[in-house]
Order: structure tokens, then sequence, then C-alpha cells
């Protein structure tokens, strides 16, 4: 997927927001515009609408059903077609499950320090559930906090079904309506003596000022059309997200998905010139003023599913197993770090160098929105499917087979053991009833079967 950036005069501040599009340079911005087409292999026609090439077409994500389980926090279906598949949904769980139990010992979030740990009464009191549905088994009965921030097992669950959402949505403006998109980077220039707190409020602030004056809204009173109309401007889709980087401290950056319905290479070419000079206008004034190979980055959308993981991807990074613990934290070896990387050195080291890092993250976060949609789009594009809270998410469960009731004393002794938590849904999987039955009893829990428990003589009503 290619992208350019784009640099503008430093000098120029927010006037910026009031420039009419005779005062912009058209030769530059048509030379911006020309170069994202050639790098991406097409080039926008002025008065048509660009077909968005979408697995979609075929597919039909914009009718079809959501692809992930609401209980199923990664990214292939809810039932493995393979055991590969398989064995990757497993190994991210566990590594998921063993972060949210670091988390326990480090978090300044009560609601978090509950998840997974504290029972919420729904299959009994003080008891938790061990669920089997189709080829995937699950916990029931634990309180979940919801945080699409700072806890791995929930934000991978509300990141999975906001990605199918976005990918659906987008899937029925570009394929049902023959409308273009387009994601959108902004980014600001970040050090590490930076606090989070206000390098995240001049990023989204930064969006506003995006949003408001006249080249964006026209003048309605002198009949003056803005780049919105201009533009045929549908919405947008935006998600703020965050990672830190050893040397420079904290980036937080906005990403968007801009939804278009009258684009036309000149009026985009004019929009993609004021967006950055805006943008790198009011960031200076920030005290954050990007560099000039950074600030604005546009990138056309081909997939609707690419624009559900470019709003919606996890914040796991790129360092797996045993690779983060490879590098010193207090001395600045690691790059950029998404946050479940901090989380994952943190278990892997105990490095307590991370603690206040972490906990700034969290606080830096906590009820601030990570997805959002302008209003009214969801509705538009998603017709009357209900919308669901990041809580009511990270909450739904899918059902299924409830094979054994574990009391407070179990889950307790299950919670001294690290991995054990998912091993036992791992031999549920992989082993059926009889292998559940057999790591419960090697390590002395007590269980009921439950209801829908396989009738064999290894299913007693009570061990």
């Amino acid at each position: 997927m290619g992208s350019v950036e784009h640099s503008a005069d430093p000098a120029r501040d927010d006037e910026a927001e009031s420039a009419s599009y005779g005062e912009l340079e058209t030769e530059q911005v048509r030379q911006d515009l020309t170069a994202i087409a050639v790098r991406q292999g097409t080039r926008p026609r002025p008065g048509r609408r660009q077909e968005g090439g979408s697995r979609a077409a075929s597919g039909g994500l914009a009718d079809g059903h959501p692809r992930y389980n609401a209980n199923n926090v990664s990214h292939i279906q809810e039932n493995p077609s393979s055991e590969a598949e398989s064995a990757v949904r497993q190994d991210r769980r566990e590594r998921r499950f063993a972060q949210r139990q670091a988390l326990w010992a480090i978090t300044s979030l009560d609601r978090v320090r509950k998840c997974g740990r504290t029972t919420n009464g729904n299959v009994g009191d003080g008891l938790a559930a061990i669920v089997v549905n189709g080829s995937v088994a699950h916990w029931s009965g634990f309180c979940t906090c919801g945080s699409i921030w700072a806890c791995p097992v929930c934000s991978a669950k509300i990141r999975a079904t906001r990605a199918d959402e976005i990918a659906r949505a987008v899937a029925a403006h570009m394929t049902r309506d023959g409308g273009t998109a387009w994601m959108v980077t902004l980014t600001a220039r970040h050090k590490r003596h930076h606090d989070l707190a206000p390098l995240f409020d001049a990023v989204a602030n930064g969006w506003r000022k995006l949003m408001s004056g006249r080249a964006w809204a026209g003048d309605p009173k002198r009949g003056v059309l803005g780049e919105r109309d201009r533009l045929g401007v549908r919405g947008n889709i935006r998600s703020m997200e965050v990672t830190y980087g050893t040397r420079n401290g904290w980036h937080p950056h906005l990403h968007v998905v801009l939804l278009l319905s009258n684009e036309t290479g000149e009026e985009l070419a004019y929009a993609i010139h004021r967006w950055d000079k805006t943008w790198r206008a009011w960031m200076k004034k920030q005290g954050f003023e990007p560099s000039k190979e950074h600030g604005v980055k546009w990138s056309k959308v081909t997939t609707p599913e690419e624009a559900g993981e470019y709003i919606a991807k996890t914040q796991e990074g790129k360092h797996i197993g045993n690779e983060i613990a490879r590098g010193d934290f207090k001395n600045g070896k690691f790059g950029t770090l998404a946050p479940f990387e901090l989380l994952e050195y943190f278990r892997q080291t105990g490095d307590m160098a991370i603690l206040p890092v972490w906990q700034e993250y969290e606080q830096g976060t906590h009820r601030r929105r990570a997805i959002t949609w302008s209003r009214g789009l969801r509705a538009e594009l998603l017709g009357d499917e209900p919308e669901l809270s990041d809580e009511e998410v990270a909450a739904e469960e899918v059902g299924g087979e409830t094979w054994a009731l574990l009391p407070a004393e179990s889950l307790r002794a299950i919670r001294r053991v690290p991995g054990l938590q998912t091993r036992l849904l791992d031999a549920a999987e992989n082993g059926g009833f009889v292998e559940l039955v057999n790591l419960l009893t090697a390590y002395h829990l007590t269980y009921q079967a439950g209801p829908d428990a396989p009738k064999t003589e290894a299913s007693p009503a009570a061990s």
C-alpha cells in the first residue's frame, strides 16, 4: 500500500484554515495527488467515482454476518478450519491471558484488576464455568473491564468486533453505494520529556481544527461550498493509537478513514494540501510541529477489510515471544513499542522501570474514546444494527455447552499456577471433556460437571 508525506511551509500558522481554494498552490498539490496515484497504481479521474477493488464485492461483506465471534479474541473465526489456525488462536490467547495476569499486579484501574479474576455471579455465587462452543472453549462467569486501552484480553475482543463493523460499513459505502475512501494518518513531533496527556489533547484538538472553518464547511450564507461539500464527504471513522519509544517517548497519532461520494482529482488535491498546512500550523502552535517527513499521510483504501484493520488494529506490536526480553528498557535499546509490548516486557523481565510508564499510559487514556464515528454515519451504513459499548462487547458471551463449574477455592488455585487458566481451555479444545477432567484432577481442583458435560465414565457429578 503506497503512501506519500506532504510537507508545507512551517512558517504558516493556523490562518491557513481560512485560505480559499484559489490561494492554494495548485501545481504543487496536483503533483502530490499524482504521486499518490502513481504509487498505488491508479489515477483518480475528475468527475468519476473510483471503483473500490474489494473482496466485499464477491464475499458479501456489506450484507454478511460479523466475522468475529464475540467471545473469540483472535482474528480467526470461532470455528478454526485447521489445526494451524487453532494453534495460532491458542497461542494468542495464552499470551493475552498471561499479560492480563501480570497486569493485575501493576494496574492503577480497579476494573482492570478484577477482569478475568473476580466472578460476577452469572453462573452461581463465586462460580466460574468452562463453556465449549463448537471447537472453541471459553470461561464464563468472570467480570470484564471492557478497557480497549489497558486490557489485552478485552481490547482484542473489542477491536475484533470494531474491525468487523468498520469493514462492513466501508463495504456498504464502496461496493453498494459506489463511494471512495481514504486512510489518513496524522502525527505530531514528540520527545521523551513530553507527557502523554498534553500530546493526546493536541492531536485530538488538531482534528477538530481540521473539521472547522470556512475551508471545510464553506459559507452557506454566501452560497460558497467548502471542502466537505465539494468532495461529498459522507463522514469519517477515526481512532487514536498510542505507542511509546524508549528514545522519543509517547507517540499518540490519529488514524482516519474518510468516506467520499464525489471525489475528483483537483478537489482532493486541494484537501491534501490544506490539511497538511492546517495540521502543521496547529501543531507548531502547540509545540509539537511534525518534521518534514511526517505530519499528514494519505493512502487510498482498496478493500473494506483494510480500512477495518487500519482503524481497529490491535495494540500488540511486532515483537513476538521472548524477543522482547532481549532488549533493555532502561537503556533505551528498544525502538517503538505498542502498549501491550510494554506489558509483555514487564511480564517476562519483572523490570519495575516499566511501572510509571504503564500507569501514565493507563491514566492518560482512561475514559478517552479510542474509536469514533462521525455523527449519524454508523446508522446510515449499518442500519438499525445495535451499537454496543466497549463494556457491552467485552461482557457479551456467545454461550455453548457448560462442561464444568469451578468454585472459588479452585479459581484461587488456578491463579497461582501461571498459564493454567488457558491450559484448561486448551485441554477441552484438544482432548475433549476427558482431557479437561484429567487436567483438573492432576491439579487437585474441585469441580462439578456442568449440565452439558458429555456422558462418559470420566464425568462424575462432582469431584
